[in-house]
């Protein structure tokens, strides 16, 4: 073998464990991503269904996002809309109906007739049923437009000794910031995240990182340094919401905390 061939030889040898050694120390330092379940499973189930909280859940999810609005006779109801109209047989404010009256709407066939018949959720329906078995991400749709109902989500949650769980076992999110300071004031034990859907500045991020314990932006605006600001400031950051697998892909780049997905085998 000639000295040349041996040169060749040792470099591609130590190439390869440079390269080995490389992918491994990535790979001990990458830390376990959320997988959360959009409304359950959105993209197969009617949203904010129990079919599609119980499909999340076979599908591996790690969390279920849920969105929460109060009933005429101030009943805490699981719906995402301020409206019944997309996702019911009804037509009309969430507001003014009992929870009677929205428990007896159709909240599937809208999906699928293989749905027909499913039911609007109540908020403590959901905690019986899911909060022991999976991770909560609760959104608290337009809180303004019910007074109290921090301290109404505050009660449930500390009744059932959420507050102790530990491990973000339960987290609270709003887009109005001034919610989220009014349910930490609260319940501190329990974390609570703002959701953005434009690039933060620095000192906004820095008074969110006082009272947040998660700033959750929207996937179009996920980037390195929006990232690195979140985390830098000792929030985590949980994406929304991915429907494609286009969208996925740009997300895996990141280092992420969680991603909220309709399709949870998108993020697998």
């Amino acid at each position: 073998m000639t000295l040349k061939v041996m040169k060749n030889v040792l470099f591609t040898a130590l190439a390869t464990v440079i390269s080995f050694f490389g992918i491994k120390k990535m790979t001990s330092t990458t830390h376990k991503m959320k997988k959360i379940g959009h409304r359950g499973a959105a993209g197969y189930c009617p949203e904010n269904t129990f079919p599609s909280y119980d499909r999340a859940i076979e599908m591996g999810a790690d969390y279920l996002e849920i969105d929460v609005q109060l009933s005429k006779d101030g009943k805490i109801v699981v719906i995402h809309d301020s409206l019944v109209d997309r996702t019911t047989d009804h037509k009309g404010k969430v507001s003014d109906f009992t929870f009677d009256e929205l428990r007896k709407m159709d909240a599937g066939s809208w999906f699928s007739q293989k749905f027909r018949g499913a039911c609007i959720p109540s908020f403590e329906e959901v905690l019986d049923k899911y909060a022991d078995r999976v991770g909560l991400l609760i959104e608290l749709k337009k809180p303004s437009l019910y007074p109290g109902i921090e301290k109404m989500i505050a009660e449930e949650l500390k009744k059932r000794n959420f507050h102790t769980k530990g491990d973000d076992h339960i987290i609270v999110q709003s887009f109005e910031t001034e919610s989220m300071k009014r349910f930490h004031e609260l319940v501190p034990e329990i974390p609570v995240a703002i959701l953005i859907n434009y690039p933060p500045d620095t000192v906004e991020i820095k008074n969110i990182a006082e009272y947040a314990s998660y700033l959750n932006p929207k996937w179009t605006v996920v980037n390195k340094r929006v990232i690195n600001l979140i985390h830098s400031n000792g929030m985590k950051a949980i994406a929304w919401t991915v429907r494609s697998r286009k969208e996925a892909e740009k997300l895996k780049h990141y280092p992420l905390d969680g991603i909220v997905a309709d399709y949870l085998d998108l993020i697998e």
